[in-house]
């Protein structure tokens, strides 16, 4: 990659996402744990990474937990440490509180979101049938919940002066997280859609429903969350 702004937006981006930045001596260096099944977009972050300094890949020992549940396989990227994660550090953290980089924001385009909705957004799906639905109905939301009220503000209204989408900052118990107007749904799923990678396609469920549900009729009913990469429980153990 040859435009240094256009690395740093990635990489900004994938720390606020589900990436981090952690100290590693006299500097910081970034590490991302990642579900096996989402390689794919691990591999596009190692590819980034790569051009900072050394990136690897590796699958994390998930050890049996005392709850009872196994886990899906996990992977987790790490690099060596860099000023350039330092730097970033500065930026996005505020001693243990991990919010937005107001310098990558101005830089916010499609791709940028796309790695914030694999990384922290669902789709809720309301079936066809179901209160008289003629087709599937659709509810977008960004869930980093992590962000205070400002933040998310801040966040609100870089979409809608950047990318045109309008964005409710909804409340759930004592978190904050966007909700996207349901008639953006179109002009966000094209918007994004050439950057989601295979392993978060479940994400649109629209693009693998029929003809008709794929015009996105959508409605601001409550919905069946089809969401898994918040949901890292496999199966009961026995």
């Amino acid at each position: 990659m040859s435009d240094p702004k256009e690395l740093m937006k990635r990489v900004s981006f994938m720390v606020m996402g589900d990436g981090g930045v952690y100290r590693g001596g006299k500097e910081h260096y970034f590490a991302m744990n990642m579900l096996k099944k989402n390689i794919d977009y691990v591999e596009y972050c190692r590819n980034t990474l790569s051009e900072i300094t050394n990136a690897t890949v590796y699958e994390r020992t998930i050890r049996p937990e005392t709850d009872g549940f196994l886990r899906q396989d996990q992977v987790r990227l790490q690099t060596s440490s860099h000023p350039y994660f330092s730097r970033i550090r500065e930026r996005v953290y505020v001693d243990s509180y991990k919010g937005l980089d107001p310098h990558a924001m101005k830089l916010l385009d499609p791709e940028a979101l796309a790695i914030l909705y694999m990384c922290d957004g669902s789709c809720y799906t309301k079936k066809a049938g179901v209160s008289r639905l003629v087709n599937n109905s659709y509810s977008v939301s960004l869930n980093m919940k992590r962000l205070s009220y400002g933040d998310q503000l801040f966040l609100k209204r870089a979409l809608r002066d950047k990318l045109g989408l309008e964005w409710n900052v909804n409340k759930h118990g004592s978190y904050w997280y966007l909700r996207l107007r349901t008639k953006d749904i179109p002009a966000f799923s094209a918007m994004i859609e050439p950057f989601i990678f295979d392993s978060f396609r479940y994400k649109l469920p629209w693009l693998r429903s029929s003809p008709e549900d794929r015009e996105i009729v959508c409605s601001v009913q409550e919905c069946a969350e089809v969401d898994g990469n918040d949901q890292p429980l496999l199966a009961r153990a026995e």
